[in-house]
């Protein structure tokens, strides 16, 4: 049984691996057609069954002189596109560097209270959509970290243009790293005309960095 796994796994190759080689969709259509096998997704059972195709027909398609220019241009292609992608995404970055962020600033008490009801507001409604009977209350006497943090959230969506510039954002090529440098410099406006949360919204930045790095 394994040796004939082996055999099979030698003899054929799955779409993935093709286009880790340089083929493309319309390549494979036009030099190899229809799959010579299929077998059951290993992965997702439910998944459709993987489409296999015979090495030895690949190895074939690969050597024409056909297959080699249309490889040669898929790859020219490919860079223009990455190149295109790399330049629009450098465009939003130096957009976003000319950008400036006012901080409305509201006294200490003021936010605390704030802070407090927005965050309860916000959780009661979620508890009512997922129908969940009940979740911690933040109160004047929760954790300091825990009520930095909701205050740093509420300055942030609250007293700034952050929704607002995150809207601008959407679709656009290279929008993951347009928000985070968003994200970083609210922050660092928000450290300064809130001195007291300075630590938060670096603790808030360390978060975003480390998750950046898991993924």
């Amino acid at each position: 049984m394994k040796e004939s796994t082996r055999k099979e796994e030698i003899q054929y190759i799955n779409k993935s691996l093709l286009k880790q080689r340089g083929w493309t969709e319309s390549m494979i259509k036009t030099f190899l057609g229809e799959p010579d096998a299929e077998k059951d997704n290993p992965i997702y059972k439910s998944a459709a069954p993987m489409k296999l195709y015979d090495m030895k027909r690949v190895l074939a398609a690969e050597s024409n002189e056909g297959f080699k220019e249309r490889k040669i241009r898929a790859a020219n292609r490919s860079k223009t596109m990455k190149d295109v992608a790399d330049l629009k995404k450098q465009e939003l970055l130096e957009q976003i560097e000319l950008m400036t962020f006012k901080i409305k600033v509201i006294s200490e008490e003021n936010l605390i209270n704030n802070a407090i009801r927005s965050y309860n507001d916000f959780h009661e409604m979620i508890s009512m959509e997922r129908n969940y009977s009940s979740f911690d209350y933040a109160t004047p006497e929760s954790d300091k970290a825990f009520l930095e943090r909701i205050e740093v959230n509420y300055i942030r969506h609250k007293l700034t243009k952050y929704d607002t510039a995150l809207e601008t954002m959407a679709g656009r090529i290279g929008v993951h790293e347009a928000v985070v440098k968003i994200k970083f410099m609210i922050l660092d406006a928000i450290s300064e005309k809130y001195p007291y949360l300075a630590d938060e919204c670096q603790n808030q930045k360390d978060r975003i960095n480390a998750f950046s790095t898991e993924n």
